[in-house]
């Protein structure tokens, strides 16, 4: 656009340069060249004035779609790096969840009771609980079934379920909302099935402050739960 005008521009001066020569100035003197200087300034004035709006129309709009294109850009790396920070704290938050949750799982396979009938270890020992647990209920008050139940398990149960409860808590703490239940569906998923059944017991004839965790991630709302709890009251 802009060669084309300056084309023209040089076509129109070269054509007023012919008119004036050719057509009105045939008989041309000295004393003409001030007619011929107003001439050309009253016609060129008008026309560089022209260029120069143009040009400057020009330069302002570049500058809008430079200005544009930068914001749009800026817009984008804002974007990115937004979604590589959240990529981050996920990767992190999720990395600390795992190790947690190891820790749980492996103190839970060292969890140990020693009965008559021998000792036993890790989920086979929370099998054993429930079984002496239910044979409590039926000689003793339900107040004292879970004191019983810890002296014979030197505070197993009480340890391991202080252990998930830091995990629950890890979760409702800082996972992202939207995210929320899925981690605590994952946590529950892996927690062992008589570990899960001990903490109805613990709900049902406790209050102990490591219950809360729970509460908040709504464990025993769920109906997977329910029939333990009930069971178990």
């Amino acid at each position: 656009m802009k060669r084309w005008l300056f084309v023209g521009a040089a076509i129109l001066i070269v054509g007023m340069y012919s008119v004036y020569f050719y057509v009105v100035g045939k008989d041309f003197a000295k004393g003409d060249l001030g007619p011929l200087g107003d001439f050309i300034g009253g016609n060129i004035n008008p026309l560089l004035t022209f260029i120069s709006v143009v040009l400057l129309i020009d330069t302002v709009v570049i500058q809008r779609i430079t200005a544009e294109g930068a914001k749009v850009s800026e817009i984008e790396a804002r974007k990115t790096i937004k979604q590589q920070s959240d990529l981050a704290a996920k990767q992190s938050f999720e990395s600390s969840l795992f190790n947690l949750v190891s820790l749980c799982l492996n103190e839970a396979k060292n969890a140990n009771i020693i009965l008559k009938s021998g000792s036993y270890a890790g989920s086979q020992a929370f099998g054993k609980y429930i079984e002496v647990f239910e044979t409590l209920m039926a000689s003793q008050n339900k107040t004292d079934l879970l004191a019983t139940l810890e002296e014979l398990s030197s505070d197993a149960l009480f340890d391991n379920l202080k252990n998930f409860s830091t995990a629950f808590k890890f979760v409702n703490d800082y996972a992202v909302p939207a995210e929320k239940e899925n981690y605590i569906s994952l946590v529950l998923t892996v927690m062992p099935t008589s570990l899960m059944q001990l903490l109805c017991v613990a709900h049902n004839h406790s209050k102990w402050p490591i219950l809360l965790p729970f509460e908040k991630a709504g464990i025993f709302d769920r109906e997977s739960l329910k029939i333990y709890l009930k069971h178990f009251a």
